[in-house]
């Protein structure tokens, strides 16, 4: 699957958008009431956006989608040999045309098209980096 050019810039500009309000967000947490909240309690409210977005546009569950999801982009994100992993092994970061081609074709491949697709690919990008890699394959795929 290809996006365009245009939608590449957009998409990742969105990206770009939703990584700098988490950063934002957890900095707020750090000096916030929040302290006392456990880091996996901090790390679901940090990833509120990203979450209400996969619930509206699949109709299930985040944890429930994103196991799907992780089952169908196993290949893609969770092997060694991928292109993804070998990137974040490489450099601990991913960049964001890579993920969106590569896990926009996963949502295409489980029937999401449109204005949907967009949504989700950019969702489950900003997600899976905020995550980290390792982390996100160990619990969905």
């Amino acid at each position: 699957m290809k996006f365009t050019t245009e939608e590449i810039a957009i998409l990742s500009a969105q990206m770009d958008e939703q990584l700098r309000e988490l950063r934002d967000q957890e900095k707020h947490l750090q000096f916030g009431a929040s302290k006392s909240a456990s880091p996996i309690d901090n790390e679901e409210q940090i990833l509120e956006k990203q979450r209400q977005q996969i619930a509206e546009n699949t109709q299930e569950a985040p944890d429930t989608f994103l196991h799907k999801y992780g089952s169908q982009a196993k290949d893609a994100l969770c092997k060694e040999s991928s292109e993804l992993s070998k990137q974040w092994q490489k450099w601990g970061d991913l960049r964001n045309e890579d993920v969106l081609e590569k896990l926009g074709s996963v949502l295409l491949i489980m029937g999401y098209s449109g204005a949907a697709l967009h949504i989700l690919t950019v969702a489950i990008s900003v997600y899976v980096i905020r995550v980290g890699l390792n982390a996100f394959c160990e619990k969905y795929c």
